[in-house]
């Protein structure tokens, strides 16, 4: 992507944020995103950054893709969760086979892809393909998605056995309404059921291989589905948090004027030197984090370009280092409340839904700080078998 599409793509994803923000309460009441912040996402492009060029596609950068994904949640987390996890979906169904993808996009490039990876169904074999019955969640963006990419488990006596991604119409399941949470209610992110439902080989993606390189689409040879699929879905992870905690960073900046501390003699909070302390503070978590994002973007998409493919400790450390980024911009923005003052948990104030949002997004299973850092320690020491294979 050159310059001047970055900055375009970063200007539109900006100019949304105001909408966005309107619209916020009233996705978070309906817990699911607004139409209208829906539609403005799609007229902007947001929806379309992973989507394949031959289907009419931007194939952004990494980089790119986060920092406008991080402003979007800057106006909206909920809506900047979808633009993560409905990019990645579109992503990695360029990983497809090319059946599938003309399947998905043929049609209709602003089609959706949900997506739930965890195997948590098995399959089994039938003439042509899998059969599979289960339920997924939390499916989020599954409200506004045509298609659903769910995990499954294919039988031992397959080869190769194992966890696998599978490509199911959105009209082959059944949406059920569980997505009640502290946080993050917008995403409309409840459970997917599926019943005898068939899979065709060429809509099956088996995870083992993805994750050394290995992938069966055969017309997209550009950088972008040439990246290493975990390091990919680690680092993008940290995009939303990474707004989350911008926001909250530039609403307590915005108050220090006028807002005072309680029980103490000053009338602004800016004059306090443990006020300022804190903010320091968390000014320089959020710094890292997004030195973090920006270094990962550059050794995914390099190997990318380079035709090369991570070697299994550097893709160890990638997620450990999007672990870590997640973990400074929660702790950020727990630092930035404790600073601003009780006032930061009534309902009006905006750090009430930061707060929330962040504490639910960053429980994500790839940010989990004890599995990544286990599974890093694993790879630097060589211990094995490692604790996953989404490495």
């Amino acid at each position: 992507m050159g310059t001047d599409e970055r900055v375009d793509l970063l200007e539109r994803a900006a100019a949304l944020r105001p909408l966005l923000e309107q619209h916020r309460a009233e996705g978070e009441q309906e817990r699911r995103l607004a139409d209208q912040s829906i539609a403005a996402l799609d007229e902007a492009g947001l929806f379309r950054a992973w989507v394949p060029r031959r289907f009419g596609g931007l194939e952004t950068d990494l980089r790119t893709v986060m920092d406008a994904t991080a402003e979007v949640t800057r106006g909206d987390a909920a809506a900047g969760w979808l633009v993560l996890i409905l990019g990645c979906g579109d992503w990695l169904t360029g990983l497809f086979p090319d059946q599938a993808q003309e399947e998905v996009f043929g049609t209709d490039p602003d089609t959706k892809v949900c997506q739930v990876l965890a195997p948590k169904a098995a399959a089994r074999r039938v003439d042509g393909g899998w059969e599979v019955s289960g339920n997924w969640a939390p499916a989020s963006g599954c409200l506004h998605s045509g298609w659903a990419m769910l995990g499954m488990s294919l039988p031992e006596h397959d080869e190769p056995a194992g966890a696998a991604f599978g490509l199911i119409p959105m009209n082959e399941l059944r949406v059920k309404d569980t997505w009640f949470t502290l946080g993050m209610r917008g995403t409309g992110s409840n459970l997917l059921i599926g019943e005898n439902v068939f899979v065709p080989n060429h809509r099956v993606l088996r995870r083992e291989p993805a994750t050394r390189g290995v992938f069966p689409r055969e017309l997209n040879d550009s950088p972008r589905y040439r990246t290493a699929l975990v390091p990919t879905l680690a680092t993008f992870l940290i995009a939303p948090l990474l707004g989350m905690a911008e926001e909250a960073f530039a609403h307590v900046l915005s108050q220090a004027d006028h807002k005072g501390i309680a029980f103490t003699s000053y009338k602004r909070q800016r004059d306090s030197t443990a006020f300022q302390l804190a903010v320091a503070e968390a000014s320089t978590k959020i710094d890292v984090a997004r030195l973090i994002a920006h270094r990962s973007a550059a050794v995914v998409d390099g190997h990318a370009l380079s035709g090369t493919h991570p070697d299994y400790l550097e893709r160890a450390r990638l997620r450990q280092h999007s672990s870590h980024a997640v973990r400074q911009c929660r702790e950020a923005v727990d630092d930035l409340v404790s600073a601003y003052g009780a006032a930061a948990l009534s309902e009006s104030d905006p750090l009430h839904a930061i707060l929330r949002d962040i504490q639910t997004a960053s429980r994500h299973a790839l940010a989990h700080p004890a599995s990544s850092a286990e599974l890093f320690g694993r790879a630097l020491l060589g211990v094995e078998p490692n604790i996953t294979e989404m490495i």
